[in-house]
């Protein structure tokens, strides 16, 4: 191998190790922190204040994307408030996901830009590495949004009904709905994490003064999750007509595990569909090619062909 393909090869391994690192940096999950944090005895207290202490290059990076935030920042605020309405369903609450995720954009172009000029240079198509790779690194952080989105969506909807069981269970103790949905969010903090962090912030709204039916609304306007939704409209009407809260959420509770069995049902129902392209398309050749591949070659040598 000459000396200018392993310097290529050498760039190309550099920068694919500097993009995950940068996004393992950026966009690492906390499930595995608050399991060891809680395994260990520690108070929410004392991980927040060594978070706070914890420095490095991963504060750096930070720094980094927040600095290149500037181009690609929206100039007005509805745009400002959608981006941020999009990282608030996605489950991002922090005060610099919004520059972080824009300055990832221009990290993105970058490090795009260099990895398709030297992949330019190599295969002698420049323009076309250059615009394909700018592209992507563009795009990245655009679809690793939408997927957040998504799996936020999934973990609220997979959990709610477990969550709803606890405060069941809270309220028929004789606890109120806030302290009830504040117990039920720090018992289900690693295995429902979404749900524990949304209660959490209802909690926190009705804590420092908000109402409970604008805080049980701002749960279903911040998350635009129907189940969501319907619970705190639910909620609202039980404590406005004077129904009983805890039969209101054994119900909902109840109807939350047959939509999610139905929707179980109409997966199973489309992977038969799904599963006919595949089976056409690579299964049945591979088939007719090693039952009728013998038979193909006897007749092309029998003396009939000859």
């Amino acid at each position: 191998m000459s000396q200018a393909n392993l310097t290529i090869l050498f760039a190309f391994a550099s920068i694919t190790a500097l993009v995950y690192y940068v996004f393992g940096f950026l966009f690492k999950g906390e499930s595995s922190d608050k399991l060891r944090s809680r395994l260990q005895g520690k108070t929410k207290a004392e991980v927040v204040k060594k978070d706070g202490r914890s420095g490095g290059i991963g504060s750096i990076i930070k720094q980094l994307g927040e600095a290149a935030a500037h181009p690609f920042m929206p100039s007005t605020r509805e745009k400002q408030s959608s981006l941020q309405r999009e990282l608030a369903r996605a489950g991002v609450y922090s005060s610099s996901a919004l520059r972080t995720v824009q300055g990832s954009k221009v990290i993105g172009i970058a490090l795009g830009l260099i990895l398709g000029y030297l992949l330019g240079w190599w295969f002698d198509a420049m323009f076309l590495w250059l615009a394909m790779l700018g592209l992507s690194g563009y795009v990245v952080p655009i679809v690793w949004l939408r997927m957040k989105v998504k799996n936020n969506q999934k973990a609220l909807e997979y959990g709610l009904p477990d969550a709803l069981d606890l405060m069941v269970v809270c309220v028929e103790a004789g606890m109120t709905v806030d302290s009830s949905m504040q117990r039920v969010g720090e018992e289900l903090a690693l295995v429902h994490p979404a749900i524990s962090r949304e209660f959490g912030i209802s909690h926190m709204q009705t804590r420092v003064g908000m109402p409970r039916h604008e805080a049980l609304r701002n749960l279903g306007t911040r998350t635009t999750n129907a189940s969501l939704m319907s619970l705190a409209a639910m909620l609202n009407q039980a404590e406005r007509f004077g129904t009983s809260v805890a039969q209101a959420l054994r119900v909902h509770a109840e109807s939350l595990r047959i939509a999610r069995q139905h929707k179980a049902e109409e997966m199973a129902s489309k992977s038969v569909v799904k599963m006919s392209f595949p089976l056409v398309l690579f299964i049945f050749p591979a088939t007719f090619i090693v039952l009728l591949g013998p038979t193909v070659i006897s007749l092309m040598n029998s003396e009939l062909m000859k």
